[in-house]
């Protein structure tokens, strides 16, 4: 049997609180040896692209994959998951929503990890349409002293300022009083620098995985202590911030680090985030247990 959620569902049924615990669990699954994932793979064509992601979240007895095609007619996102106990059972949900949702529940989640205090400064770059949920996660988890925007078009910042009632930065001096900084853009080049940044800091870049593209000066992870990633290997295809980095030796899996976390210490993290095939499947499970469909 085929079951087809819809946008509409997924938004009604993927609170980010709930999505920001269920991807705790799964990457604890998945250090420990019990889940997995695979690195996306992309075929390019001319101007067509077809990305997938797969992912087993054994815990729950799920295994799908997503996947969502780029062309000059558009994108569009899906996620396909198999209940591994009864696999003609399919589930395929719609996941522009769901993609959203799980990105900003997944920088927040690893933020907790590591930032414990429960008030802290909170820096966002970037306004777009990935920005809300990136704040509205951080906001699950955290009291803000003091939470700002940056956009480069300070308009944007101001409107998105005034729709969450926080601070729209004119430029990045504000990054020296920020616990945590993340950055949501398409930017092609460095948008902050080391020398930019306080004596502590955690750092979600979480705007790319194209290595055309870059957040962050080269001298912001190498200065760092600890770098997170979802897949190593997929870092190194995909990014140009992880493939530049002088001591590769300081970049951890997540599903490692969430496990170990004892083993890695220090006031200057990073989390690249780029995402992989398991968070998605996590998700999904979560909008299929609250509509009713199944409850593993």
């Amino acid at each position: 049997m085929i079951t087809y959620v819809t946008e509409n569902d997924v938004e009604a049924n993927l609170p980010i609180k709930e999505c920001i615990e269920e991807l705790r669990n799964a990457f604890k699954s998945y250090g420990k040896g019990i889940s997995d994932a695979h690195p996306r793979d992309r075929i390019i064509k001319d101007r067509n692209v077809l990305n997938t992601m797969p992912g087993l979240y054994q815990d729950k007895h799920l295994a799908g994959l997503k996947t969502y095609y780029s062309g000059e007619k558009g994108i569009h996102f899906v996620v396909i998951i198999f209940n591994t106990e009864k696999p003609e059972d399919l589930y395929i949900l719609e996941a522009n929503a769901l993609g959203r949702i799980r990105t900003g529940a997944l920088t927040a989640m690893v933020t907790s990890e590591i930032v414990k205090k429960r008030r802290i400064n909170f820096t966002l770059i970037g306004s777009g349409y990935q920005a809300e949920s990136q704040f509205l996660a951080m906001k699950e988890m955290y009291e803000f002293e003091n939470a700002y925007v940056y956009s480069k078009n300070i308009e944007h910042a101001r409107s998105f300022a005034e729709r969450f009632g926080i601070q729209a930065a004119e430029n990045l001096d504000v990054l020296k009083k920020s616990d945590v900084i993340t950055s949501i853009t398409n930017s092609n080049s460095p948008i902050f620098d080391y020398s930019q940044l306080p004596e502590k800091y955690h750092i979600n870049l979480a705007g790319s995985n194209f290595p055309t593209r870059r957040e962050a000066a080269k001298d912001v992870l190498d200065n760092s202590e600890t770098i997170i990633v979802e897949n190593y290997v997929q870092a190194m295809k995909e990014s140009s911030e992880i493939m530049d980095v002088n001591n590769k030796e300081k970049i951890v899996e997540l599903k490692d680090f969430i496990v170990n976390k004892e083993n890695y210490k220090g006031n200057k993290t990073v989390f690249k985030s780029m995402g992989i095939g398991l968070e998605d499947v996590a998700a999904g499970y979560i909008v299929l247990k609250n509509m009713g469909i199944f409850n593993f």
